[in-house]
């Protein structure tokens, strides 16, 4: 028991002493990556893209009061993040979903089988919250990816509790009808 409760990051709010950003990113770079390729940012710009999730919290952080998690403070910059720039390529690009639905990287796996399902699989995902509009994604994600209490979801985006539930009831929906599509594709 000689851990204090800031160690976690999911316990908020429990330390006085805010974390340095080093400490943040050291702990958080990895779930910031999996945000950033969520948001359906490629491989080939995720790592800039995450650079710059951590800029904005280093100008940000004098601000940080605790009430979230770190993890959701941070999701909430990624999120805008990736948004800003989807909004700017949407300008720029008839299609956007050309980056969504670009094949994941392929799997170095000793059963060719099983990294063939799982590319597919990561790209069923990537094709799927692609297609969700943004407050369905960011709950269904922060839920069902990342395991957040829904309380502290809907505080941290800003949205009533009941409707925080309806998003992701919603967003539930369209993933199974997605998973029975996709598991039907092949027959007649």
């Amino acid at each position: 028991m000689g851990a204090t409760a800031s160690a976690d990051p999911r316990h908020r709010g429990q330390s006085d002493a805010k974390p340095t950003i080093a400490e943040i990113y050291e702990r958080h770079a990895e779930f910031v990556w999996r945000v950033v390729r969520r948001h359906g940012i490629p491989d080939a710009e995720a790592q800039d893209v995450m650079h710059e999730v951590f800029l904005i919290a280093q100008r940000r952080l004098p601000q940080y009061d605790g009430r979230a998690s770190i993890t959701t403070w941070l999701f909430h910059i990624a999120r805008g993040v990736t948004s800003n720039l989807r909004r700017g390529r949407a300008r720029e690009q008839a299609r956007l979903r050309v980056v969504a639905e670009q094949p994941a990287a392929p799997a170095i796996d000793a059963d060719p089988e099983h990294g063939a399902s799982r590319s597919e699989a990561l790209a069923f995902m990537r094709g799927f919250l692609a297609e969700l509009d943004d407050g369905k994604r960011d709950v269904f994600e922060l839920v069902e990816l990342e395991g957040a209490a829904m309380p502290e979801v809907a505080e941290s985006l800003g949205i009533n509790l009941n409707t925080a539930y309806s998003r992701l009831r919603l967003a539930r929906q369209a993933f199974s009808l997605a998973v029975a599509r996709w598991q039907g594709r092949g027959t007649p």
